[in-house]
């Protein structure tokens, strides 16, 4: 098999439990060029010094962004109660400027390794 790049994302299994344990998500084996197109507009939506967007509106895409990026093993929902506020935005551009860009973080290259 091609050695094709993929990214992961972590969210909490069960938030209410005392000890906390993650869950982590690949992203497909193949994503197609299509949704580079999308997260392109999206990140020039974002930086458009002139936009109108709100900071919520911009979670909001990004979290839709996210979902359709790991073609939906996931939803919005499971994004906001299960991903830890602190690192929720940067954990969200980390995806689409993997997407666009096929930066893998070296927690990401670890994990994969590690499959192995």
């Amino acid at each position: 098999m091609a050695k094709l790049k993929r990214n992961i994302i972590q969210l909490v299994e069960d938030p209410k439990a005392n000890e906390i344990k993650l869950q982590t998500y690949l992203t497909p084996h193949f994503i197609s060029f299509e949704i580079v197109y999308e997260a392109m507009d999206l990140i020039d939506d974002i930086e458009d010094e002139n936009s109108t967007m709100k900071p919520r509106e911009i979670a909001d895409r990004l979290m839709d962004m996210v979902v359709k990026i790991y073609d939906n093993q996931f939803t919005v929902k499971d994004l906001k109660e299960r991903m830890h506020a602190p690192d929720g935005m940067n954990a969200l551009r980390e995806q689409v400027v993997f997407i666009t860009q096929g930066q893998q973080t070296e927690e990401t290259r670890n994990f994969i390794q590690n499959m192995k």
